[in-house]
């Protein structure tokens, strides 16, 4: 899957007004249901309900994540004497954490795990020491492991099993357990190609990351860097289900201000302003952008960041739906992409990717209970 190429001059007509609206989160909490068609959609109407996930859907402190942290760096094992695995190939470079993942089985029970390879010199020897070297860094290592552990504690299943943490004289390793079939990102290169049959196929496994991510806020954590690539697939006895990972720009902090994070492609624009913005409406934005790249097979633009994509500045200027009607299917026969998609999915994607945040739907998380005029996925067509 590549990223698109602009499609071609702008449409005459009006500028669209929700660029302007506040983004404030005094705005967010007045909860201003505005006239975008992510508001026409209220949450008033009939819809179903989120699944349910075994364990414990319980907030995460500060302080539960200061003790789960503190634990996970007392805890390391020496690699020559704890890290029984034996090495079967390298899956994947981890570039912001200048190390690599690599596929090995246990030597005692030949289960093939996942091991991410660190340089000890980055991810020093404990969160308190990163933070010392690195008070700025964006990926944050420890947080990632603590995140993962404080969810294992609570029984979340769509995490991968932390197995543990080793060390040898230069490197840290962190084992977990194997997702087997692979990410999000290769799965969008397989058949049946984009149309209704597709979205017969997507709806399950776009039902599950969305419970996924309602479960994660939940418990307080915005991810703040869900894609493609972060959304892996298992198979089981239980059928094919997906696994959250990295969350190494994660936080508890449900409103951030200038902090920019994630893949360009999926970063809602309010993280390039100046106020606050809402941690769980970010991820949801970034999961508008998922569930487009699923059913298309292709980016709905580069960046989200002002003057910097031709893509997005048509959005921003005419609307999605516009450019719905003008970007032809990349694997297509010419085909519109409003002639593919299937009008609830195109109405559960307004929801999604709509710039106004006061008008974006949300995933149905408890923090949202007293915004009745937010309307939430769970309401709209396509996930009934």
């Amino acid at each position: 899957m590549r990223l698109p190429s602009f499609i071609g001059t702008f449409l005459d007509g009006k500028k669209r007004s929700d660029s302007a609206t506040p983004t404030s989160r005094e705005a967010s909490k007045s909860g201003s249901s505005g006239s975008t068609p992510a508001a026409a959609n209220s949450s008033g109407s009939v819809g179903r309900e989120p699944p349910v996930f075994p364990g414990e859907m319980k907030p995460i402190t500060p302080t539960d994540l200061d003790a789960t942290l503190f634990d996970l760096a007392s805890d390391v094992t020496d690699w020559g004497t704890g890290g029984q695995f034996t090495f079967v190939k390298t899956l994947q470079e981890a570039v912001r954490n200048h190390g690599r993942v690599d596929l090995m089985t246990t030597k005692d029970t030949n289960t093939q795990i996942a091991v991410k390879r660190m340089p000890t010199r980055w991810v020093r020897v404990g969160p308190k020491e990163f933070k010392e070297h690195y008070p700025t860094a964006s990926e944050r290592p420890w947080h990632d492991i603590g995140f993962v552990k404080s969810l294992n504690k609570r029984g979340f299943p769509h995490v991968c099993d932390l197995i543990g943490i080793f060390r040898d004289d230069a490197n840290t390793f962190v084992a977990v357990a194997l997702a087997n079939q692979g990410d999000l990102f290769a799965w969008c290169d397989v058949d049946p190609r984009p149309g209704r049959a597709r979205e017969v196929v997507m709806k399950p496994l776009v039902t599950q990351i969305f419970g996924a991510v309602r479960w994660i806020h939940a418990c307080g954590i915005a991810h703040r860097d869900l894609s493609l690539e972060n959304i892996l697939l298992n198979r089981d006895e239980t059928g094919l289900n997906i696994k959250i990972i990295d969350f190494g720009m994660g936080t508890l902090k449900r409103w951030c201000l200038k902090e920019v994070r994630g893949k360009q492609s999926y970063q809602a624009p309010e993280m390039h302003g100046d106020a606050e913005y809402d941690g769980y409406l970010t991820d949801g934005f970034a999961l508008g952008v998922v569930v487009f790249a699923m059913a298309v097979q292709d980016y709905p633009w580069i960046s989200t960041k002002r003057n910097t994509c031709q893509l997005f500045e048509y959005v921003s200027t005419f609307g999605f739906e516009k450019l719905l009607e003008r970007r032809k299917l990349r694997k297509g026969n010419g085909e519109r992409l409003i002639e593919v998609l299937s009008e609830p999915l195109v109405e559960l994607l307004l929801g999604l990717l709509t710039m106004n945040p006061p008008d974006r739907a949300c995933l149905g998380e408890p923090q949202f209970e007293a915004e009745k005029a937010r309307p939430s996925i769970w309401d709209k067509r396509w996930m009934g």
